[in-house]
């Protein structure tokens, strides 16, 4: 059923997104960004999960604010499903 859900909502994005499997770095910068745009529409980090990962950073010495986790966020969600959609489709 997950991977329906994922099928139907992500291989129309990822089929017309050619940047992102580019070997050029820069092109796939930019497939990343489209991605990334067209995943706000159904992906928003919680809140509280970003408050809790700026503590765990803290916790590690590291000084990251909300906006930075939620950029992180975000582009690991989106490779994650290149890496995906790479794998199984």
């Amino acid at each position: 059923m997950l991977l329906l859900f994922w099928h139907i909502t992500h291989v129309i994005d990822m089929k017309g997104n050619k940047q992102l499997y580019s070997k050029y770095k820069k092109d796939r910068i930019k497939g990343y960004k489209k991605l990334i745009k067209t995943q706000e529409k159904y992906y928003t980090p919680p809140k509280q999960i970003v408050k809790n990962i700026v503590e765990a950073m803290s916790a590690q010495d590291y000084k990251v604010d909300i906006e930075q986790v939620v950029a992180y966020m975000k582009a690991s969600y989106a490779v994650f499903d290149r890496d995906f959609y790479e794998r199984n489709v």
